[in-house]
C-alpha cells in the first residue's frame, strides 16, 4: 500500500482577522519553514511492588496537560512587521489553522510567544515566530 504524501507547502497556517464572521489567511511572512508539535506533560508516580519491596520500583506516567506550539519562518514580510509586533505585544491569543492540504486542520487560540528578524550580509532578512496553544485544541477537523 502506498503512503499518501503532501508537499511542505501543502502544510500550511492560517491566522484568523477577529472579524465577525472570522476570516483566516496564509500569512506570507511563514513562506518557508512551518510546523506543529503536540506536546504532553507528565506526572511521574513511583509503584512499589507490594509482594517483592527490594525490588526496583516500576515508574508510571499520568498525562497531566497537553499543548501545541506552530514554528514558522521565511523571508521576512516587511507588511507584515507591525501586525505581528501588534500581536507579540497583545495579552489575547488569535485564533490559528494548521491546515494539511485539503484533508482538514486543527484551530484553537495561540499567542506568539516568539518574534524574531535576522539578516545576513549577502542575503534576505528572515522571520521566526513560534505561537503557543491558549486552551483547548481541538481534534484534527478532516475538510
Amino acid at each position: 500500500m502506498a503512503i499518501q504524501k503532501i508537499r511542505g507547502t501543502q502544510l500550511y497556517i492560517k491566522v484568523g482577522n477577529g472579524a465577525e464572521p472570522e476570516v483566516f489567511t496564509h500569512p506570507c511572512l511563514i513562506n518557508t519553514k512551518r510546523g506543529i508539535q503536540f506536546q504532553s506533560s507528565t506526572n511521574k508516580i513511583i509503584v512499589p511492588d507490594c509482594e517483592n519491596p527490594d525490588d526496583p520500583a516500576w515508574s508510571e506516567a499520568v498525562k497531566d496537560a497537553l499543548s501545541a506550539t506552530i514554528n514558522g519562518a521565511g523571508t521576512l514580510d516587511v507588511a507584515a512587521v507591525a501586525e505581528y509586533d501588534d500581536w507579540f505585544r497583545n495579552p489575547e491569543s488569535k485564533q490559528v489553522q494548521v491546515w494539511l492540504a485539503a484533508l482538514g486542520h486543527w484551530q484553537g487560540g495561540f499567542h506568539l510567544t516568539n518574534f524574531e528578524l535576522t539578516g545576513d550580509r549577502g542575503a534576505l532578512a528572515e522571520a521566526t515566530i513560534t505561537l503557543e496553544s491558549d486552551g483547548i485544541i481541538p481534534a484534527f477537523i478532516p475538510a
